[in-house]
């Protein structure tokens, strides 16, 4: 029997029982023919046993709480104007599922046609729906009343949840294309040769998550290389210990990731009492709208209060100034360290200017005729000497010319060029110490040892992890070379789970 069948039976059925609900004991066989409906299952119903649309399943893939949770979490999404897709609806039940899965092997998951089944089980209210692109005229003219209304209900918000200024909060991501540079302008006589600077670009992404209050406090930016573990070569450079680092396949932020970030944001942004609720503006982004993010929110009186779509671009703050500085001031530096890569390359090539500049002054050895007179070493001391030179012939000036007409004009020329040298002197000693640091750290020796398998880490944890095994690998070099204990062959020990839920990590990385 198809379902419509089915469905039509079942209220023939209803309509027989209310026919005969106050007789003690009915004649099913009338009552079947009179309707055109199964005596048994007329039967059945009287007595009480349920159609099968209405028996709870026997086999639920989620239980009562975990389904309840999902319709919760479905309506909170609706509620602010986000409502969720097929797909989300699947990964945040294939999340309960894994959450809550303690037996052996890998945890169940929704099948294909799970989430149009459950669709079903939904409160009568809720259909789906297509969402169909429209005309950019049409939606122009309704965005004006929808950031109304937007605004209204931030005013609401701040107002239900007593809403202070450091308990307003803002949070986004930017992407950045390591080593990509930007146009700038330059000085030259050769404006035909010098259109370009070199690229460095690897083409690879980095993206950072930032968040401030309205007072100004900053939460320190999680950062999302790309990679699938985390290397030492990366802590080389980070000073602050607070910075977090969470790498991604592609370099951009996923659900994990996002979370991470949220629990990251409640330990900075709640230095003292808890109660209190925090608002947090975002976009539309999937990985801030799963039930995870949403759950750890209710639970730590965190309100997300979402962007309206397609509107970020000029309601969010922080894609204003301050992303757009960070973009200038990287690009600024790529073009810089590609222009000093540029200038180093050239003094390699001038033979033996490098190894002359690369000394320090007094290793660099004098003339003997010269060498007692002690020459000042910088322009500053050099226009002293200049200064008390042309004090004595400025006393004498009379008798100078007289001995040789324009002599004294003719030293302080002397005089002038030998600052002039020495102040560019001074430059290039500048420009070639810059020049010096970037081919020192362009020769540094690069490493792909790893310091964790996965998920995100502080800086300083993981200087401390790297430090740890720093000093383990002395102490093996120590006991080998010093006191002559033998060491043994280390296995390299796999850092991924193999099909127990349960792993050890014999590198000490955990």
């Amino acid at each position: 029997m198809t379902p419509k069948l089915y469905k039509e039976e079942e209220e023939l059925i209803a309509k027989a029982l209310s026919a005969c609900q106050h007789e003690k004991k009915p004649n099913f066989s009338k009552l079947s023919r009179e309707y055109g409906v199964s005596r048994k299952k007329l039967s059945r119903r009287w007595h009480g046993l349920p159609s099968r649309s209405t028996r709870p399943p026997t086999r639920r893939l989620l239980s009562l709480d975990q389904e309840k949770a999902l319709i919760l979490w479905i309506e909170y999404l609706d509620n602010i104007g986000a409502p969720p897709t097929n797909q989300q609806i699947e990964e945040s039940a294939n999340y309960l599922l894994g959450k809550d899965f303690s037996g052996p092997g890998e945890a169940p998951r929704a099948g294909k046609n799970w989430v149009h089944d459950f669709i079903k089980r939904l409160p009568k209210q809720y259909v789906r729906i297509v969402q169909k692109p429209q005309e950019k005229e049409r939606t122009v003219a309704e965005h004006y009343g929808e950031i109304e209304r937007w605004f209204i209900d931030l005013e609401l918000a701040i107002q239900q949840y007593k809403i202070r200024p450091q308990n307003l909060w803002n949070f986004n991501e930017t992407g950045f294309i390591v080593g990509q540079e930007k146009d700038e302008a330059v000085v030259t006589a050769y404006p035909k040769t010098s259109k370009r600077v070199s690229s460095l670009s690897s083409r690879e992404s980095i993206t950072v998550i930032e968040g401030i209050n309205a007072e100004g406090k900053i939460i320190p930016p999680l950062l999302i290389p790309k990679g699938k573990v985390h290397l030492e070569e990366w802590y080389r450079h980070i000073k602050n210990d607070d910075w977090l680092v969470a790498p991604a396949l592609n370099g951009f932020i996923t659900d994990e990731i996002a979370f991470e970030w949220l629990q990251h944001f409640n330990h900075f942004s709640r230095p003292g009492a808890f109660p209190d609720w925090q608002l947090l503006l975002m976009d539309n982004h999937t990985t801030h709208l799963t039930i995870q993010f949403v759950q750890y929110c209710e639970i730590w009186h965190i309100r997300p209060f979402r962007f309206p779509p397609h509107s970020t671009h000029f309601l969010q703050p922080l894609d204003g100034v301050p992303f757009q500085q960070y973009k200038h001031v990287h690009g600024r530096v790529v073009n810089k360290i590609a222009r000093l890569e540029e200038a180093f390359e050239a003094l390699v090539a001038e033979g033996d200017a490098l190894k002359i500049y690369s000394e320090a002054d007094d290793t660099i050895p004098s003339s003997p005729t010269t060498k007692s007179i002690s020459l000042p070493s910088t322009a500053v001391k050099l226009r002293r000497y200049v200064n008390k030179i042309e004090k004595s012939i400025d006393s004498i000036k009379d008798i100078l010319d007289k001995v040789s007409p324009g002599l004294s004009r003719r030293i302080k020329v002397v005089n002038q060029g030998s600052l002039t040298l020495a102040e560019l002197g001074d430059l290039h000693r500048e420009s070639f110490a810059k020049v010096r640091d970037i081919a020192t750290r362009k020769n540094q020796k690069t490493t792909k040892r790893q310091v964790k398998a996965s998920g995100a880490l502080y800086v300083k944890d993981a200087n401390r992890l790297i430090k740890r095994r720093h000093d383990g690998d002395l102490l093996k070099i120590y006991k080998s070379h010093v006191v002559g204990v033998p060491q043994p062959m280390e296995e390299v020990a796999s850092t991924e789970p193999q099909n127990s839920r349960f792993f050890f990590d014999t590198q000490g990385d955990r």
